[in-house]
């Protein structure tokens, strides 16, 4: 081993952070009064929208409305009985096909108060692609699986993993943004323009 390798490995053995134990999982973590409300409050914050509806024909009578004068629009929809797909997801070979829709309506597994973030998976999804490539996404959660916090939300991951291959999942919170040019603010540089989460009460 040469001199300055040797000298360099040294310093940085010597100069190691000093290790502290990891905090307990096991305590009380916080909750909100309303986490349901706490929710719509985070993802408003973080560019998102939230609409509470009775039911599936009430989101989809919003989604119309939304759609209004757009009868041209490619749309996927995943949550029966909310929007119709102009495209079928499981017919397309590559997510590249998925160039130019316009709206994704898909299912999400729960939300996070704390947060305002939605888990969502590929489970019925061919591509997961869809979650980022679509210009607008709507995303149907049942207000009931809003949870309060991460690590109740890391309990619940538990719950998806079938078998040795856990499906894909991750977290989204707000539409695509980046404030990475000048500190300027850019919604869906990266991804969907507009993220609205449509709460089943």
């Amino acid at each position: 081993m040469s001199s300055s390798r040797k000298h360099i490995l040294q310093q940085v053995k010597a100069n190691r952070a000093a290790e502290f134990e990891l905090p307990s999982l096991d305590q009380d973590w916080q909750t909100f009064g309303d986490p349901l409300e706490r929710f719509c409050e985070v993802l408003t914050s973080t560019g998102g929208n939230s609409l509470r509806v009775n039911d599936l024909a009430s989101a989809n009578e919003w989604f119309e409305q939304r759609i209004s004068g757009n009868a041209d629009s490619q749309t996927i929809s995943l949550v029966e009985g909310v929007g119709r797909s102009t495209l079928e997801l499981d017919q397309l070979e590559t997510p590249q096909e998925l160039s130019g829709l316009d709206w994704a309506i898909l299912p999400a597994e729960f939300g996070v108060a704390e947060n305002g973030a939605l888990w969502v998976t590929d489970i019925n999804a061919k591509h997961r692609a869809v979650y980022y490539l679509c210009e607008h996404l709507v995303l149907v959660l049942p207000a009931s699986q809003v949870v309060h916090n991460m690590p109740q939300a890391y309990e619940r991951l538990a719950g998806f993993a079938t078998d040795d291959t856990p499906p894909f999942g991750c977290f989204i919170a707000g539409p695509s943004k980046t404030a990475d040019i000048e500190q300027s603010l850019v919604i869906g540089a990266q991804g969907p323009r507009s993220l609205d989460v449509l709460l089943i009460v």
